[in-house]
């Protein structure tokens, strides 16, 4: 099958030329969009086609078991993912606070005029992180990427304020 270009294509994969000079491509990967998990790490094989490590199919032909398979870079796959991770700022208890703030050591905890913030600091999942604010008297969480900015966190908990009170 592809077996005779499999040594030389997994040196050079990861390889792209910028300038006259080699630099390390990022490594591409592919993915079920239905779920977001990584099924395999791609490799280009001498003749320019692109297979998975772990079956040396391409992407058209793992397609035809997997309709859902996308070929795509690895920061890619790894937003893809967290995306499916997070939920929206949702109004919770005053209990509900208090206990997620004293249960771990909170991670960034901020306070502003505008409000005050903190994140849980064990992860969910990889980068994403359950988030709460306190938004004048009331509070709020979320599950999001852990490395958001009190400023944008307090903004989107004040606009889901606002659309509930808009029904």
């Amino acid at each position: 099958m592809h077996t005779q270009n499999i040594n030389v294509a997994a040196s050079e994969s990861s390889k792209t030329w910028v300038k006259g000079r080699s630099t390390q491509a990022e490594a591409r990967v592919f993915v079920r969009i239905d779920t977001g998990r990584i099924f395999s790490e791609a490799i280009t094989l001498n003749d320019g086609s692109t297979v998975s490590v772990f079956s040396f199919e391409t992407l058209e032909e793992l397609q035809v078991q997997y309709a859902d398979m996308a070929l795509m870079t690895e920061s890619d796959a790894d937003a893809l993912f967290c995306t499916r991770l997070f939920r929206p700022w949702a109004e919770v208890t005053e209990a509900r606070w208090m206990d997620q703030l004293t249960v771990l050591p909170p991670l960034d905890w901020q306070s502003s005029r505008a409000g005050e913030t903190f994140k849980c600091s064990e992860m969910y999942s990889g980068k994403v992180t359950h988030i709460f604010a306190h938004i004048r008297g009331r509070y709020f969480e979320c599950r999001d990427y852990a490395w958001k900015k009190h400023a944008d966190l307090v903004l989107g908990a004040v606009l889901a304020m606002a659309a509930e009170n808009a029904h």
